[in-house]
């Protein structure tokens, strides 16, 4: 039974035969030319870097450092440069039959989650807009990956539930801006909003506890793969409706170089892409600050997604005055 999960984990800790996932694992070598791995090791709870090196590799079962593997780790936790990560000195496949405890998932409910989502579906008060909202979600295929599926591999929500959980982050988050832009199609917006990554249904695929990207995610991507859908399912949309969701989708990235064949030009695509870019950044600072928590660093590392270093003061704070820090 698993006791110790990332969230407990603290800088100095000294684990044996600790249970945690395998998320990714890249092979490299030092300026010495010596090898080591890089790892990211995952549990329902989050995330943490990993590295085995090359004084520790006779003592690691190379056939187990494969993504989606549960192991069996001895390591210590070090504090590097404000962030916590593990030194794994041993490390051994084990046959884990219990693997929600290694896959990290939303905190929310699942299906509390689905029926918000259909709550919004239902409040559209455009009937062409809902019944094609209900057509894409009657096939069970489409519903269940929809439930259960992450928004990305590594980036943002990347966990079970992630997808349906960053939708409805930008959902709630779309419902004040009525107040202000009532010029906008707010259907539209909650359509768009709802379909813009449904590609990734078919651009990633979960495998075991990690993700990994499919065939068709590595040649095509989820923006041509949810406007495919859009054509496949909205046969009865207007000519209007059909060009507008279609819009939405293709623009949601922003700018051309983060993949967008073409930039917003309606006011629904650019509230929904602001709306995304929102719930992906928030989100990605709230993984590197809880990849950061038990640390002594005011500052993370530089990451390249979030273009800064996250200042980790206040955390600190609270964390001594909690009693969580040595």
């Amino acid at each position: 039974m698993k006791t110790l999960y990332v969230k407990d984990l603290q800088a100095s800790m000294n684990l044996t035969n600790e249970g945690f996932a395998i998320k990714s694992v890249e092979s490299a070598q030092t300026k010495d030319n010596k090898p080591y791995y890089k790892l990211i090791l995952i549990d329902k709870t989050g995330e943490i870097k990993a590295q085995i090196w090359s004084d520790s590799l006779k003592r690691i079962e190379r056939k187990a450092l494969q993504a989606g593997s549960v192991i069996l780790v001895d390591a210590i936790v070090e504090d590097y440069r404000g962030t916590l990560q593990l030194n794994i000195f041993n490390a051994q496949r084990v046959d884990e039959t219990s693997l929600e405890e290694y896959m990290e998932s939303s905190p929310f409910k699942v299906d509390e989650l689905w029926e918000e989502l259909m709550q919004y579906v239902k409040d559209v008060k455009s009937d062409e807009i809902r019944n094609f909202l209900n057509k894409i979600f009657d096939d069970t295929d489409i519903a269940r990956k929809y439930k259960t599926y992450p928004a990305a591999e590594f980036v943002h929500h990347s966990f079970r539930g992630g997808l349906l959980e960053h939708v409805l982050e930008m959902l709630d988050c779309s419902k004040p801006l009525k107040r202000f832009y009532p010029i906008a199609n707010f259907d539209l917006i909650t359509a768009g909003i709802i379909l813009h990554d449904i590609g990734k249904l078919t651009e990633l695929e979960p495998v075991g506890v990690a993700v990994q990207r499919t065939t068709e995610g590595y040649l095509i991507g989820h923006l041509i793969k949810s406007y495919e859908l859009i054509l496949e399912k909205g046969g009865d949309l207007s000519e209007e409706t059909m060009l507008n969701l279609k819009h939405i989708v293709l623009s949601h990235h922003g700018l051309l170089e983060f993949g967008s064949p073409i930039l917003p030009a309606t006011i629904e695509a650019v509230i929904v892409s602001y709306l995304d870019q929102l719930s992906t950044k928030a989100r990605i600072f709230q993984k590197l600050i809880k990849r950061s928590s038990g640390g002594t660093q005011i500052f993370t590392e530089f990451d390249r997604i979030a273009g800064a270093k996250i200042y980790l003061g206040n955390i600190i704070k609270e964390q001594a005055e909690e009693g969580m820090l040595l």
